[in-house]
C-alpha cells in the first residue's frame, strides 16, 4: 500500500471520484505543468479519453502527497506524487502571462544519511492575471531510485517567485522490501487516462497510456466504478505460462463485496502491468474499504498481493458521520436548536479550509441536528486535536467579538462582513490605523499582521465607499488569496471616482509605476504604525 500525507491545513477530503466520462468532460487540471513545452502540447491533446469525474462539492487538501514503490528491470524506485493548490504561492508575470514558480524537493533518508533525492522547479499554468494564475491545482511526479530498505521521505515545496517565503515540509516513512521475489507495486487510482502519443514518453506514461494518479484514495459514494493501476514483478520466475490475477474490495469488517470481484488470466512476464476497473454498485454506503489485488498459480497458490485503503465520501457531507465515532462532546451536545446550529456553523466559514467551506455551503440546508453536531465535533478534532473544546471555546469568543464589533451592518453576524471574516480567519491584527473622517479619502482602516496563516508581515485595507453606517469592504491586501487591487489608492482617493473594485482587476497587467506616491494612505499601508 502507498504511504500518504495530507497537509494539516487541508480539509478531510481529496477530490472525489465519480464515474468514467468522455474526454470532452475532462477538467483542465494542471498536472502537465512539470513537462516541457513539447510534452505539454502532446499530452494535452491526448489526455482526453476518460475522466473519473470530480465531485465539485469537495476540494483536495492544499497539499497532498503519496509515496509509492515501483521497480524496473534494473532497479527499484519510489514515486513521489504531489498535488497542491497554486494559491499557496505568489504569481509572477513573464512573457506568457502570470504563473507560479514552485520548487518541489523530495529527499530519501535512511538512519545512515541521505540515500537519494529529486528536485524540480515547476512553472505553473499561465493566467490572464495573478488571480487566474492562482485558481488552479498542480500535480508533480518525482521518481527516485533506491535500494531495498527502510526510509523517511521528506517532501518540501518552496515558493521560487522571489516574492514569498512559503515553504511546506512533510515526512513520510516507507519500507521497501527485497526486490528478488514476485511482488506488486503500490496500486493507485487513475483519475484520468488516454492513449499515449507517439514520441518520447512523459512522466505520466505507463503501458501505452498517459495516466494521471489521484493523490490519496478518496472517492465519492456516487462513484459507479474505480480504475486503478499496479505492476506485478518477477512472476515469470515462479510460473512459466498462464496464471490468475484477481482483485476485489473488502468492507471494514473484512467481508468481500461480491460484485467487485474480478478475475484475469495473464501470461508470466518480468513486469506485468495491471490496469483495470472495478464496479462500485455495492459500495455506495461504505465509508471505508480496501482494494485487494492478488496473483495466484494454477493450483491457487499465492504468488503476490498488495492492498490500497479507500475512503468513500458522501457528496455535500463533511464527514459521512461514521467518521466521528466517539461520544458527542458535552460542549456540543447542548446545541440542539437547528437554527442556532446552522448560524453557528456559518460562523465557522472564515476558519474553514476550501473543502470545509464547500461542505458548509452544500449541506447546511438539509443537515439534521445530529449531523451538524457531528460536523462541529470533527471540525474541532481536526483544527485543535490537542484540545478541541478549548479551540472551539476560543473561536466562539472570537465570533462573539466579531458580531459585536463588525456585525451591526449584517444583523449582528460579524462573520458575514469583510472585517469580521478577516478577524476570524487570521485573528486580531497587531496594529490598526483608523481614518474615518478624512476629507480627501473614503473612510478607511489598515490592519497589519505580523503573521497571518503561514505568511508574515501582511496588510489589509478596508474602506467605506458610501460613508454611511455600513460594513467596511476589503479594498486591497498583500495577503495571498485575498482581494488585491493595484488601483486601491486611486479608488480610495476620490469619492466621486466611478472606477469599481472589480473593474480595477483589468489593470493588473499594467501596475502603477510610482510605487510610493507619498500620500498618507500609502505611507500607512507600507509602513504600519
Amino acid at each position: 500500500m502507498p504511504w500518504s500525507c495530507k497537509n494539516k491545513k487541508g480539509g478531510m477530503f481529496s477530490w472525489c471520484v465519480t464515474q468514467c466520462t468522455t474526454l470532452e468532460e475532462m477538467s483542465e487540471r494542471e498536472y502537465l505543468c512539470g513537462m516541457n513545452a513539447t510534452k505539454l502540447g502532446t499530452a494535452a491533446s491526448w489526455l482526453l479519453a476518460c475522466w473519473l469525474g470530480l465531485a465539485s462539492v469537495h476540494a483536495q487538501a492544499p497539499i497532498a502527497c503519496d509515496v509509492l514503490r515501483f521497480q524496473s528491470i534494473e532497479t527499484a524506485f519510489l514515486e513521489v506524487h504531489v498535488d497542491f493548490e497554486s494559491r499557496l504561492f505568489h504569481a509572477v508575470h513573464s512573457e506568457g502571462g502570470w504563473h507560479t514558480r514552485v520548487q518541489v524537493e523530495a529527499v530519501v533518508e535512511s538512519p545512515k544519511g541521505i540515500v537519494n533525492y529529486g528536485k524540480t522547479n515547476i512553472a505553473g499554468p499561465f493566467g490572464m492575471d495573478s488571480l487566474a494564475a492562482l485558481d488552479s491545482r498542480q500535480f508533480h511526479l518525482e521518481r527516485i531510485t533506491v535500494p531495498p530498505g527502510a526510509y523517511n521521505v521528506t517532501i518540501t515545496l518552496r515558493d521560487q517567485s522571489g516574492k514569498g517565503v512559503f515553504e511546506e515540509t512533510t515526512s513520510i516513512p516507507v519500507e521497501f522490501m527485497a526486490t528478488d521475489a514476485p511482488a506488486f507495486s503500490d496500486p493507485f487510482i487513475v483519475e484520468a487516462f488516454a492513449p499515449s502519443a507517439s514520441g518520447e514518453p512523459t512522466n505520466l506514461t505507463r503501458s501505452g497510456y498517459e495516466m494521471l494518479p489521484l493523490v490519496q484514495a478518496e472517492l465519492s459514494t456516487e462513484a459507479t466504478k474505480l480504475q486503478f493501476y499496479t505492476e506485478l514483478y518477477r512472476a515469470d520466475e515462479v510460473v512459466d505460462s498462464l496464471f490468475l490475477v484477481q482483485c476485489w474490495l473488502e468492507s471494514e469488517n473484512g467481508s468481500v463485496l461480491p460484485s467487485t470481484r474480478r478475475f484475469f488470466r495473464k501470461e508470466a512476464a518480468a513486469i506485468l502491468p495491471v490496469f483495470t476497473s472495478i464496479p462500485l454498485t455495492d459500495v455506495q454506503e461504505t465509508q471505508r474499504a480496501t482494494l485487494v489485488v492478488q496473483a495466484l498459480t494454477r493450483n491457487n497458490e499465492l504468488i503476490a498481493e498488495n492492498f490500497l485503503p479507500l475512503q468513500f465520501v458522501a457528496p455535500n457531507s463533511s464527514i459521512a458521520l461514521a467518521e466521528f465515532g466517539g461520544t458527542l462532546p458535552a460542549y456540543l451536545a447542548a446545541f440542539t436548536d437547528s437554527t442556532t446550529l446552522q448560524q453557528h456553523i456559518r460562523d465557522h466559514h472564515p476558519k474553514a479550509d476550501a473543502s470545509q467551506r464547500k461542505t458548509i455551503d452544500g449541506f447546511l440546508g438539509e443537515a439534521t441536528v445530529p449531523q451538524m453536531q457531528a460536523f462541529l465535533a470533527y471540525f474541532w478534532e481536526q483544527q485543535a486535536p490537542a484540545n478541541p473544546e478549548l479551540g472551539w471555546r476560543t473561536y466562539t469568543t472570537a465570533i462573539a467579538y466579531a458580531d459585536s464589533a463588525y456585525g451591526a451592518c449584517r444583523q449582528g453576524h460579524g462573520a458575514e462582513t469583510d472585517m469580521g471574516y478577516i478577524y476570524l480567519r487570521y485573528g486580531p491584527p497587531n496594529t490598526i490605523v483608523k481614518r474615518h473622517n478624512e476629507t480627501d479619502y473614503y473612510p478607511y482602516e489598515i490592519w497589519h499582521y505580523h503573521r497571518a496563516g503561514p505568511f508574515t508581515n501582511k496588510r489589509f485595507l478596508f474602506f467605506s465607499p458610501h460613508m454611511v453606517a455600513e460594513c467596511f469592504t476589503l479594498l486591497h491586501s498583500d495577503m495571498l488569496g485575498e482581494v488585491s487591487n493595484n488601483d486601491w489608492l486611486q479608488i480610495l482617493r476620490s469619492r466621486e471616482n466611478p472606477l469599481r473594485v472589480t473593474s480595477s482587476q483589468l489593470n493588473r497587467l499594467n501596475p502603477r509605476r510610482d510605487t510610493f506616491s507619498g500620500e498618507e494612505p500609502e505611507d500607512l499601508f507600507f509602513n504600519p504604525r
